[in-house]
């Protein structure tokens, strides 16, 4: 599968490709290069904690790298592919970018990111990142990208509410139905129990995972479907059942966590939502009038335990048509230092990628990142092949599987509908 395939997401590219950098202009690719600027992509939007780590980052850079100017641009997420698309086209990409983890090898595979195993292999600090991160950044024995930061979702919940109703925060699915319910009816309609939207596989692996299900596994050199599985049809009817059951509103089948939920939580519209630990700033911009009563919880499974959650974050890969890589390699190092993942992980609520800083951070006594903490004990990442962005992103399988249930279509035909489209898009060539 060739990226050119990928369809476009979202709007229009908000950063013309006048921006990119396309690296630096000796094109030596040797160590001792000194460019007069690198280029470096970050998604998402610009942010005050982020802007102070990059700006450190950036200074550490430069101490061996003085003459060399660094220049970020921030991609919204949902332009992601098509930007990267355009720069795999063009040749006009960055030096060096941030990349979702769960789409690593998407990128690598179509060898749209540089080999970095020699530069990583020299790397000190690097030896202590952990294991299964830097998996994610690895294909056919090679480094691509190396973990930057980690992030799980969890439940938000207006504590404020959860007292007035003399309710708990759930551990079971059951629990969770029924405070949902027991919030709505007790706010009389005003406020909905809990968002459940459809085009959000990252939470919704939470409960496939959490009823022992899976997305997908490689079984005789061939992918597989799983969704067909007992387990899969009960989280299918679970999770799309809170909208067909009334405690979720309908309005959020199409839509994925942030285009609706997230602005009605923070609008004090919805007593309980799934997102990450690290949604308290963008939570801020919207509305500031809940915020202090706002806690998080683990995500409930059917029997209480904590269960397996989506590994969200990010990678930083070098792109393929840098020409000054090792230089690229050492911002990329200044970046994801200890200093300065432990800073960002901080200042924006998610994880540093070090085995060390995580046992040491002092996270459990945090309000927010304890019971995220908790949960980052359990996670579980996609299917590892380059064709899970295509399954996902681009044909939305399981998302329009919950949206097709959600609007009423029998469980077993959208179930295996959607097995045979997964199954069939993970094994194209």
């Amino acid at each position: 599968m060739k990226i050119a395939k990928f369809a476009a997401l979202g709007a229009a590219l908000a950063i013309g490709l006048s921006a990119c950098g396309g690296g630096g202009d000796d094109g030596k690719g040797s160590t001792g290069e000194n460019p007069a600027k690198i280029t470096a992509w970050f998604m998402g939007a610009a942010n005050a904690p982020q802007d102070k780590v990059l700006a450190q980052a950036k200074a550490d850079f430069q101490q061996k790298h003085p003459k060399t100017d660094v220049e970020v641009v921030y991609v919204p997420w949902p332009d992601a592919t098509k930007k990267l698309q355009d720069a795999l086209n063009t040749g006009q990409g960055p030096d060096v970018v941030e990349i979702g983890n769960d789409q690593a090898v998407t990128w690598a595979a179509q060898e749209a990111l540089a080999d970095v195993t020699k530069q990583y292999g020299g790397w000190a600090e690097g030896k202590d990142l952990i294991k299964g991160s830097l998996e994610l950044g690895q294909l056919d024995g090679k480094t691509y990208a190396v973990p930057w930061y980690a992030g799980v979702r969890v439940v938000w919940y207006r504590k404020d509410l959860f007292e007035k109703h003399k309710v708990t925060p759930p551990k079971t699915w059951d629990e969770m139905k029924a405070a949902a319910k027991k919030l709505q009816d007790g706010e009389g309609g005003d406020v909905a129990g809990i968002a459940a939207p459809s085009d959000f596989t990252n939470g919704f692996a939470s409960f496939l995972w959490g009823a022992g299900g899976e997305i997908a596994a490689k079984e005789g050199g061939k992918w597989v479907g799983k969704l067909d599985t007992p387990q899969a049809k009960q989280a299918v009817e679970y999770y799309a059942g809170l909208v067909k059951d009334g405690v979720a509103p309908k309005k959020y089948i199409g839509v994925n966590e942030l285009a609706g939920p997230q602005r009605d939580f923070a609008n004090g519209k919805v007593a309980m939502y799934i997102d990450g630990a690290w949604t308290l700033p963008q939570i801020e911009k919207i509305s500031k009038k809940h915020t202090s009563d706002m806690g998080v919880f683990t995500i409930p499974t059917p029997t209480g335990q904590i269960g397996p959650a989506f590994a969200g974050g990010s990678h930083l890969a070098v792109w393929r048509d840098s020409k000054s890589p090792n230089v690229a390699f050492d911002y990329l190092a200044s970046v994801a230092s200890k200093k300065n993942a432990k800073a960002f992980a901080d200042g924006l609520k998610f994880f540093p990628q070090y085995n060390d800083l995580l046992q040491g951070g002092g996270y459990g006594s945090d309000p927010i990142q304890g019971p995220a903490a908790q949960q980052m004990a359990n996670v579980k990442g996609a299917p590892k092949t380059p064709n899970w962005t295509e399954a996902d992103q681009n044909k939305k399988i399981i998302p329009t599987m919950l949206k097709e249930v959600m609007n009423g279509t029998p469980v077993d035909q959208a179930i295996a509908k959607a097995n045979k489209a997964l199954t069939d898009t993970l094994n194209q060539s």
